[in-house]
């Protein structure tokens, strides 16, 4: 018995060893993101990841444990053979959950967590963003670092084998698997082992270094899809009152920015056209030309970081969740307000144009269910969507010939694009900047001015409404995080000859509050977008103005004063910039709780007890 409990422990002792050299090699990769990160903290991670090490190990201890038991009874049992099968497929899931961790947080600068396996059901679009070469190596990283895992394995256990023949080694390993539940658990406190066991740090790169990648994996896989219970900060009507004020309704406009109240209307989802990355001439000329013709918003921040959420908040009018895709979900679409629903009730023609494949994370179940009449995609452009890894390029989807939806006269229409170019592997057919990054949004530009060239040269342009707005921003440079603030800023353009131009909106705002906007310039009922606010009003004048800004796990508030960082897995707030404090830090709060609150209000059908 004395043997087996060793065996075990050094069993436990060796998991946890894996998961510190884990860390060690998830730091020096990403080390890009570490924006200032004390040198001390993050030595300080392996320390305060081994509580979730220690969790994760005792997880892994439950099949070993149980071999230990039935080995007792057989006396010619080989533990070490008997636990090799488990060892190979235990070893598989550790590395490609590891091993994908560090690339996808390399790209994203977030943890991967079951979210993200949505994308997995799209293996070619998944893999779309990143070149052979870094497959072939990380298939060939997850095959060396599994066969390491199992070869340590094997050797911790070795190959024991006979019957025991105390009388106690029942009450023994009764024991041991009382300690396995405690550790399991995360010690005998009321909480539960959670993702927060790890966070100790102001800088989310040391919190997110000391987070076991299998642990986070597994417990977001088992999280609720009540998204009602998703936060519970403080009585529900509370975080109400201090939340559902600032989304008050109010149809008015102060200022009129369409001369034809029903103009046809065509939204232009930008892939990742971040304010620092295409407002400049060398990059965005095209865009900055008709912005100085047009209407400006020139204070919009995306309210996520991922296409299926920015197109969620644009088309829907709804914040961001850091936790969830909705778009995933399936009765986002049908259950939530909707844009291109709306305007289909008032007689529009609605439709939908992407290059690449509508069936990516639920998007065209999403679409439907949200009212557009044709969702296409790169069916409709046959060999010409083999051309890049993603679909059709954008010459061929910013086109008048592909855009005309075939109306009848006097039926209006409603249009959108979703481009794709400016996307990793940032590989066009187009050489200007010697920057690839750059180089593809300055692509996506030149389609964009040769669409809006053409389309000024016919005599519809008179009744047009063109909307170019980004989905989300993109990093300027690998040591950028998709949850820095800056990432959030974005550009919106109104033009069209329907347009009154030569405006400029300073209002803050955010893709959410584009369907209220807009509808209340075209005098259609914005009350069931509950959290779309009409900028133009004279009551958001007199408003607290923010946004807010959410990527995995966390979000950014930002206002005309400052701007904090909200993480959700400790529920700690830390001041970015400006005079932000505990009264901020107590909004964010409420405001994740108010907005899960509705959002589960919206897909459950049903309203939430706010005592």
């Amino acid at each position: 018995m004395k043997r087996r409990i060793i065996l075990l422990i050094k069993l436990y002792i060796t998991f946890l060893l894996i998961f510190v050299m884990q860390k060690v090699v998830f730091m020096l990769v990403n080390m890009g993101h570490a924006d200032g990160a004390p040198l001390w903290e993050c030595v300080l991670v392996l320390w305060n990841g081994l509580r979730l090490d220690s969790v994760t190990a005792c997880y892994l201890l439950v099949v070993p444990w149980l071999v230990v038991c039935v080995s007792c009874f057989l006396e010619k049992m080989r533990i070490g053979r008997v636990l090799m099968p488990y060892f190979i497929v235990v070893s598989l899931i550790m590395s490609l959950i590891f091993v994908a961790d560090i690339v996808l947080y390399w790209f994203w600068g977030a943890k991967m967590d079951a979210n993200d396996l949505i994308y997995a059901q799209k293996p070619k679009e998944l893999f779309a963003s990143v070149k052979w070469w870094v497959i072939l190596l990380g298939g060939t990283a997850i095959g060396a670092v599994a066969w390491l895992y199992v070869l340590c394995m094997r050797k911790a256990v070795g190959d024991e084998a006979g019957r025991m023949k105390s009388r106690w080694w029942s009450l023994t390993l009764l024991l041991a698997g009382g300690v396995l539940f405690v550790g399991m658990r995360g010690g005998l406190s009321q909480s539960t082992a959670n993702p927060s066991y790890a966070y100790f740090s102001k800088e989310s790169f040391c919190n997110h270094s000391a987070l076991n990648p299998l642990f986070n994996m597994i417990h977001s896989l088992f999280k609720t899809e009540d998204l009602g219970k998703e936060f519970d900060y403080m009585p529900y009507a509370d975080a109400g009152m201090i939340a559902a004020c600032c989304y008050e309704s109010d149809d008015g406009v102060a200022d009129t920015l369409l001369k034809d109240t029903r103009p046809d209307i065509l939204l232009v989802v930008w892939e990742g056209a971040g304010w620092d990355m295409v407002m400049n001439d060398s990059v965005g000329g095209n865009l900055r030309r008709y912005a100085s013709e047009g209407v400006l918003f020139n204070n919009m921040y995306a309210n996520n970081f991922r296409t299926d959420r920015g197109l969620v908040s644009i088309l829907n009018g709804w914040p961001g969740l850091p936790t969830t895709s909705l778009m995933k979900m399936g009765d986002t679409g049908r259950r939530l307000p909707s844009l291109s629903r709306t305007l289909k009730n008032e007689g529009y023609v609605t439709r939908f144009v992407y290059g690449g494949d509508v069936d990516f994370t639920n998007m065209r179940g999403y679409l439907t269910e949200s009212g557009f009449e044709q969702v296409r995609g790169r069916e409709l452009f046959g060999k010409v969507a083999r051309q890049s890894s993603w679909g059709a390029p954008d010459e061929y989807t910013l086109r008048p010939s592909v855009l005309e939806c075939g109306a009848d006269a006097g039926e209006r229409r409603f249009d959108v694009v979703l481009t794709l170019s400016s996307h990793e592997p940032w590989m066009v057919p187009f050489e200007r900047l010697a920057d690839a990054r750059k180089n593809s949004f300055a692509y996506t530009d030149s389609c964009l001015g040769v669409l809006l060239d053409s389309l000024k040269g016919r005599p519809e342009w008179e009744r047009l409404l063109v909307v170019i707005v980004a989905d989300h921003g993109v990093p300027l440079d690998g040591g950028q995080s998709t949850s820095d603030y800056r990432v959030s800023h974005i550009p919106m353009v109104w033009t069209g000859g329907a347009v009154k131009g030569g405006k400029v909106v300073d209002a803050m705002m955010s893709q959410s509050d584009i369907a209220a906007t807009l509808l209340a310039q075209m005098g259609i009922d914005t009350r069931p977008f509950v959290f779309s606010r009409n900028v133009m009003s004279v009551q958001y004048a007199e408003k607290y103005h923010f946004a807010m800004h959410c990527f995995k796990n966390g979000c950014n508030l930002i206002d005309s004063v400052g701007v904090t960082r909200f993480e959700c897995a400790d529920g700690c707030a830390k001041v970015l910039t400006g005079e932000h404090g505990e009264r901020e830090a107590l909004f964010i709060k409420a405001m994740l709780q108010y907005v899960y609150g509705r959002t589960g209000e919206f897909l459950n059908g049903k309203r939430k007890n706010e005592n």
